[in-house]
């Protein structure tokens, strides 16, 4: 495993890390043990970043995350995030006072059975009171409730908002083969500002895992949208096209997985891809990654495929 720099914080945190969506359930059921174990091959791996929220699975993925990582907790860092609690069965809490967050980071930490929260990321991409969110974080911070504060969002504007303070530690962008838009702005902004940065759907939900074909079928909340007759089945077919023509860009030794992670990693922004794992054998697999780069002529072929600062 290598490590990365996380922006102004000086952590050296696994230049692939973890994200823990998938064991919150919201991606197909997942039992305690498959999780605790998947958490465990992580370590074993050398992952010491692991990115959760109290949105995934209500709460579930939390608690999965804090008993994995118990007797471990000074050795890893554990990032959470607040805001989107309840979407999925309608509008956010709505997040318009101070005591709403900090009630929200009680309940993280109780769950995670930890005393503090490495970092803490607000989970609304343009969040409508920013300043509000700044305000709990720095008395977060102050009570030693967290360590670093941040943001998940594509969104610039709203990246500097809550950097207002000069003290987001770092921002959680999609970006992946897949969504290379953030090229154009986001990214040269953290990097020109110390501004770390953790990417989500660095396998665009497992299409880039290259396992997908026009005749899969998906049961899980996320991808449902995917099957035969629903809203996103033209562009899931489009992007079983250009996986077929990035396959033959990938290099002998490495597979699709390797390939899509390695392309994130070559960008100077990045601090680290936080794919979802949900079993052992993903983890071991996710973190190979790390282990190897891809070479300027691959990059460069990769760019008449998936186009610089386009997304797929």
């Amino acid at each position: 495993m290598q490590y990365r720099t996380l922006g102004k914080t000086g952590w050296n945190v696994s230049a692939v890390s973890m994200g823990c969506w998938g064991i919150g359930g919201q991606w197909g059921p997942v039992e305690e043990k498959q999780a605790l174990d998947t958490i465990n091959a992580a370590l074993d791996a050398g992952v010491n970043l692991f990115d959760t929220a109290d949105g995934y699975g209500c709460g579930q993925s939390e608690i999965y995350t804090g008993k994995a990582l118990k007797s471990k907790r000074s050795e890893v860092y554990i990032a959470t995030k607040v805001g989107n609690w309840g979407r999925r069965q309608g509008d956010p809490l709505g997040y318009k006072t101070i005591y709403s967050i900090i009630n929200c980071c009680h309940a993280s930490l109780y769950r995670l059975d930890t005393d503090y929260i490495d970092l803490y990321q607000c989970h609304i991409g343009t969040p409508e009171h920013p300043e509000i969110f700044v305000e709990a974080f720095e008395l977060l911070k102050k009570e030693g409730k967290i360590r670093h504060y941040a943001i998940s969002t594509n969104d610039l504007d709203s990246l500097k908002a809550i950097n207002s303070e000069d003290a987001c530690a770092s921002c959680q962008i999609n970006y992946s083969l897949f969504n290379r838009r953030p090229e154009n702005d986001i990214l040269p902004h953290c990097l020109d500002n110390n501004i770390g940065v953790l990417l989500r759907g660095p396998i665009a939900q497992g299409l880039l895992a290259d396992k997908f074909t026009e005749d899969t079928r998906f049961e899980d909340m996320v991808r449902d949208h995917w099957n035969p007759g629903e809203s996103q089945r033209d562009d899931f077919l489009a992007k079983l096209d250009k996986v077929a023509a990035l396959r033959e860009l990938v290099p002998e030794g490495i597979n699709m997985v390797d390939f899509a992670l390695r392309f994130t990693l070559a960008n100077p922004a990045v601090t680290c891809p936080i794919p979802g794992m949900k079993t052992p054998e993903q983890a071991k697999q996710n973190t190979a990654a790390a282990d190897g780069e891809l070479d300027k002529a691959t990059l460069d072929k990769i760019d008449t495929i998936c186009p610089s600062g386009k997304s797929a």
